[in-house]
């Protein structure tokens, strides 16, 4: 029984349901600066009718105290209390307040903003060896320490300053930069002995520095640095390939099928963004070495891979003064080699859509050209795309069965000539 009714006890102290603390006052509403503990910690603008209110979730008498620096030397506070909300109104700055147990739980330390507005007197850029990836600023600022006590242990309690910036924003789906404008919330011990800003800036700007707290009372103290100007990088891209001939035979995994048109696009932060290198790179044979075969200068990038290999393309971004630059990982393209496959014998007008055409297999060709010749060495049939094929026809009319001398004559993925030859019978059950 005892037991249990400790636990009844216990619950009812510690429950964050059992009684709520309200600040009110000054001028604009009051700042809930955070909490340590159970002490919260309420900025208001002026003491002018500042009131704390108290309500819990049982009818009790409340007796109210005010402490400086520990609850130990605790004095009592008069208040006005109807039902189970009591208001008192004597409130002072630099003091703490709460509700005797087991009605109450918790403080309230209460500081009189207007007293401890900082003033800021200077902003400016730094310069740094690693402008590319940060920014340092440094910013004069002068502010008394604000002190809150808990369990006779001082405090200091930190300002709240925002930092705000324009820069450019990367907007993936839409393939373009737009402006946005950035900030930065930053404690008070954050601003010496310098301000970090991780990347930069994408554009030219001013950096605004303004007291938090004293922006939410509308009494802002604030400052507006000199003009920046950008030097940092940020690029994106683009591959997309057409295929010219296409395959219709399935390559090895990861690889493409020669030739391939490739349409490599380069977006950057224009104008800080002023020079692009497009760099083609292949590898060389059982290394693990890259040769330059090509650069190119303009954001956009046609290019044709023709022979076997594997290729890496990198981009660099620079801007006017080469001061930043920004170098994407590289893309790989793999080329297959070349591979035609003639088949022996095909059906035309025997089942349809079944093995009905004569169709060469290939993958990385480069140029091709197939000819069809009779036992007689006659040309029967001719063309040049590789994903067309022979019907079995000549003038309208299917041939007939037997033997016929299929020349296949193209370019492979090392750019040599080759030709390939074979027999191909013609089956029909059916003329």
């Amino acid at each position: 029984m005892k037991r249990s009714l400790f636990f009844v006890i216990a619950a009812f102290l510690f429950s964050p349901l059992s009684a709520q603390y309200e600040v009110r006052g000054g001028s604009g509403r009051p700042y809930w600066a955070g909490k340590n503990g159970i002490t919260e910690i309420y900025f208001l603008n002026g003491m002018e009718g500042a009131q704390i209110k108290f309500t819990s979730s049982q009818s009790a008498t409340h007796q109210w105290y005010r402490y400086k620096e520990s609850i130990d030397d605790a004095v009592p506070v008069p208040c006005t209390q109807s039902g189970n909300s009591s208001v008192i109104t004597d409130i002072q700055d630099g003091y703490g307040y709460y509700v005797a147990a087991p009605v109450g739980n918790g403080y309230i330390w209460i500081v009189d903003y207007s007293r401890y507005v900082s003033r800021i007197s200077g902003l400016r850029v730094m310069e740094d060896e690693y402008k590319c990836e940060r920014l340092k600023l440094i910013a004069d600022v002068e502010a008394a320490p604000i002190y809150y006590y808990t369990n006779g242990r001082q405090n200091t309690l930190q300002r709240k300053f925002l930092l705000t910036y324009n820069t450019l924003k990367w907007q993936e789906e839409e393939k373009t930069f737009i402006p946005f404008n950035a900030s930065l919330d930053l404690e008070e011990r954050e601003l010496f002995p310098e301000i970090n800003v991780n990347d930069p800036p994408l554009t030219n700007t001013t950096f605004t520095l303004t007291d938090s707290i004293a922006e939410h009372f509308g009494i802002a103290q604030a400052l507006t640095s000199e003009e920046y100007r950008a030097v940092r990088v940020e690029a994106h891209y683009t591959a997309e390939k057409d295929r010219e001939f296409g395959d219709n035979e399935k390559p090895k995994t990861g690889t493409e099928s020669s030739p391939i048109d490739y349409t490599f696009t380069a977006y950057a932060n224009e104008p800080i963004a002023a020079y692009y290198i497009w760099t083609v790179m292949k590898q060389i044979d059982n290394t693990d070495q890259y040769t330059t075969i090509v650069r190119y200068t303009d954001p956009v990038l046609r290019y044709t891979f023709e022979n076997t290999g594997n290729y890496q393309v990198q981009l660099e971004v620079d801007d006017a003064q080469s001061v930043c630059a920004d170098i994407l990982n590289a893309i790989t393209v793999s080329i297959d080699s070349t591979r035609i496959i003639i088949p022996n014998a095909f059906s035309p007008g025997s089942s349809i859509g079944v093995n009905d055409e004569l169709k060469i297999q290939f993958r990385s060709v480069i140029s091709f050209r197939a000819f069809v010749y009779n036992r007689w060495g006659n040309l029967l049939y001719q063309w040049s795309d590789p994903t067309k094929g022979w019907n079995g026809m000549v003038n309208g009319k299917f041939v007939p069965t037997g033997v016929y001398f299929v020349v296949v004559e193209y370019t492979d993925s090392e750019g040599r000539r080759r030709k390939e030859a074979r027999d191909v019978n013609v089956l029909r059950t059916k003329n």
